[in-house]
């Protein structure tokens, strides 16, 4: 039996995949989770293995009339064709889109507007009412990702090699890496960051925050330094898009909840251009594909 008419929407996260199924008139009917949508994390065929179970939750459901997929690295060649390679032989309309284009969507409904997203990695995005748009940041961790754990995580570790080396500045970090993680020697550290992926980098943000309320003169300007970045990549989409005064919807793990880093980014972004709002995104990623998916009917 062919069960209803729908349209799904996908957002492809590095850590797990959420897909929203709606009817014509954007209700959710089915909503379900998958693993990593990240190629270059789990490999092709448990890319191809995750997209195929997309598509049997789709046979499931009903009738799917489009389909939108957000992810990062969607405009990579090698995902694409993955992508393609299952998705055409289903016959669905479909779009593929980067994983801050569908947070756009839903974070303004559609309409124009800046996000900002701070989590492992950061971006920022944004389209103005003639819909242009214009990113900044999102270069990834080996050439960017000021402003994100990644980055502070990063800034914290090379903080105490200089201590190690004798050029450093003290700081409590030292030893709170050494207490919290057993780091306790530069081997250790090194090892650490060159046998994990870069999310046991990010993970010590939260170290990092707390040396902060301890007033470690260090840790501080780290985060300060970092809030500064995100204040930079903001004003540049900023200036491209011309805007006058605007909404920056606030996305990610560290700018969602009520971390020392956000609140040292809205201080900062306030000083540098006080037409500038921070606000919380109406929808999520996944909300921003199902109401792309609706224009392709």
């Amino acid at each position: 039996m062919i069960g209803p008419d729908f349209v799904c929407g996908v957002d492809g996260g590095g850590t797990k995949t959420i897909a929203i199924c709606c009817d014509l008139q954007g209700k959710e009917i089915a909503r379900r989770e998958f693993g990593p949508f990240n190629l270059n994390s789990i490999g092709q065929q448990s890319f191809n293995d995750i997209l195929n179970e997309l598509v049997s939750f789709l046979n499931e459901t009903g009738n799917c009339r489009a389909l939108c997929i957000g992810a990062a690295g969607s405009t990579n060649k090698w995902v694409s064709e993955c992508e393609e390679n299952v998705l055409d032989k289903t016959g669905i309309p479909y779009k593929l889109l980067g994983d801050f284009e569908i947070a756009q969507i839903g974070a303004f409904d559609g309409k124009d507007g800046i996000i900002l997203i701070s989590g492992t990695g950061s971006v920022c995005y944004g389209k103005n009412k003639g819909g242009k748009s214009a990113m900044a940041g999102g270069w990834g961790h080996l050439l960017g990702d000021e402003g994100s754990g990644y980055g502070i995580g990063r800034d914290a570790i090379s903080a105490i090699a200089r201590m190690y080396d004798g050029y450093g500045k003290p700081t409590i970090l030292k030893e709170m890496l050494a207490k919290e993680l057993n780091l306790d020697t530069p081997e250790k550290i090194v090892s650490y960051v060159y046998s994990n992926d870069k999310s046991a980098v990010a993970a010590i943000y939260h170290i990092v925050e707390r040396a902060f309320k301890m007033n470690d003169a260090v840790a501080m300007d780290i985060i300060r330094r970092n809030a500064e970045s995100l204040v930079q990549i903001v004003n540049a989409v900023v200036s491209r898009l011309e805007f006058g005064s605007c909404n920056v919807a606030l996305l990610g793990g560290l700018l969602e909840h009520e971390t020392i880093l956000k609140t040292e980014f809205i201080r900062c972004l306030h000083n540098s251009n006080s037409d500038l709002n921070c606000v919380a995104p109406l929808h999520s990623p996944a909300d921003g594909a199902v109401l792309t998916t609706l224009s392709l009917i």
